[in-house]
């Protein structure tokens, strides 16, 4: 705290010259206004002396010092036999160290890096990886229980999490955003590897979590894939139909500025791509297992056919906080009509659902909150083509898991597909039901102020 060097005498800048009363048993230590020598009962002064004959003067003026009095402590010199005050070389909660200015130690030297990432068996597929010292020093210094890295690189960051869960039991998470091709060739297989094993060699385990390290280990790594400006236009389909073209080929709608430069300009591609996938294609809602797009491989102008994981990307549109996912439930059942031509389940079956792995008709359920508090159902299902047949099916399940019930603890139902569910509601519930493929498309499409 003592001002060393250049202008350090108290001559230099009087201002900062005043003294500091220290209670030793109590560790209280408080700044005195400059010209205040009078000393509180059980404290002593300490001055910013340079030696036993030259006084000094501190680096801070009194009130920075009251500010930060919390990163100040006095101590006693030995050698010099006398007190002064010290800025804080650890930070008060914990054992972390405050960290230099310069980090030129072995674990963070860039070879480090390279030989680290070779040991795993990834070394030639990236060049100059960051150490895994230098990331594990950072996060400790940092703290916090979340590691965003939005350039993961190699997936050093990911390692070093793990690792320093490993060391402490702490419960560190990471998040890596990677749109390299190296994602899938280097980075996502490093994270697989140093969460199997904490040793490497040559491409090889050097030996196996002990339990400890098993136990503090990741047991679940999320990987959630974007779509990409070039897999969005890869799916675009477009479709004309016999008229369209008909009133296209017209001698009327050729010409400058006529109907078919225009068309082609302003309404080829809002009218003949409708229903893409990339667009989002509602009928292939009907199957929400189903929905697929063509996805490039990376590093490749090959693409493939992907199954799109429309419940996840629902709850990240409406920016759901999931609180349970359902394991699917698939059921069959038996209909007639009733005297009235009314569609019922069948007396045979007992006019009940019955649990079938195979059956045609299956839900699946996310409850949560959305951003705006209010508690939320999402119900998944397949529809088979049959609307009345589904939508009874919908209304007798709905009616079994209790969701009709009064004073239901929801505020939102989304289902895929038209129902009937509305009609189920008591004059009490508050519940209300939102088709999920409008919401979809309009969370997808809409446009701010739109």
């Amino acid at each position: 705290m003592r001002k060393t060097g250049d202008n350090d005498l108290a001559s230099d800048r009087p201002n900062m010259a005043y003294a500091f009363a220290y209670n030793e048993t109590t560790k209280v230590l408080v700044p005195l206004n400059l010209g205040d020598t009078s000393v509180p009962i059980g404290c002593f002064l300490v001055w910013p002396m340079k030696n036993p004959h030259t006084k000094g003067r501190w680096r801070w003026g009194v009130d920075t010092a009251n500010a930060n009095i919390n990163r100040l402590v006095a101590k006693f010199q030995p050698k010099k036999g006398q007190w002064t005050v010290f800025e804080k070389d650890r930070l008060d909660d914990d054992e972390r160290v405050f960290p230099t200015s310069v980090w030129d130690e072995k674990p963070f030297n860039s070879e480090r890096g390279t030989e680290q990432l070779a040991n795993i068996g990834l070394g030639k597929a990236f060049s100059r990886p960051k150490p895994v010292g230098f990331l594990e020093h950072l996060i400790e210094h940092v703290g916090g229980h979340l590691t965003l890295d939005f350039f993961a690189g190699s997936g050093t960051t990911g390692h070093a999490v793990v690792n320093l869960n490993r060391e402490d039991g702490g419960q560190r998470k990471f998040i890596l955003v990677e749109m390299g091709d190296y994602f899938d060739t280097v980075l996502l297989p490093r994270i697989k590897k140093v969460t199997f094993s904490p040793e490497w060699k040559d491409g090889k385990p050097k030996r196996l979590a002990t339990p400890e390290e098993a136990e503090r280990s990741p047991r679940i790594v999320k990987v959630v894939r974007l779509e990409s400006y070039e897999d969005t236009l890869n799916n675009l389909e477009t479709r004309r139909t016999g008229p369209q073209q008909s009133l296209l080929d017209t001698p009327a709608a050729h010409g400058a500025d006529g109907l078919k430069e225009q068309y082609l300009l302003r309404y080829l591609l809002e009218v003949e791509t409708r229903g893409s996938q990339s667009l989002l294609n509602v009928q292939a809602f009907s199957d929400p297992t189903t929905y697929k797009l063509k996805v490039k491989r990376p590093g490749s102008d090959e693409s493939r056919e992907v199954n799109v994981d429309l419940l996840e990307t629902f709850n990240w549109l409406i920016g759901l906080t999931v609180q349970h996912i359902a394991a699917p439930q698939t059921f069959s059942a038996a209909f007639e009509r009733a005297s009235e031509k009314r569609l019922r389940l069948s007396a045979r079956s007992g006019g009940r659902l019955k649990q079938d792995a195979v059956g045609p008709y299956w839900f699946r359920t996310v409850t949560g909150t959305t951003p705006d508090a209010r508690k939320a159902l999402v119900i998944w299902r397949k529809l088979t083509g049959e609307p009345e047949q589904d939508n009874l099916v919908l209304d007798e399940w709905f009616t079994k898991q209790g969701y009709s019930a009064r004073d239901s603890e929801f505020d939102l139902i989304y289902v895929n597909g038209g129902n009937n569910l509305e009609n189920l509601k008591t004059p009490d519930d508050r519940w209300k039901v939102r088709l999920l493929e409008e919401d979809f498309h309009r969370l997808m499409f809409a446009t701010e102020g739109g």
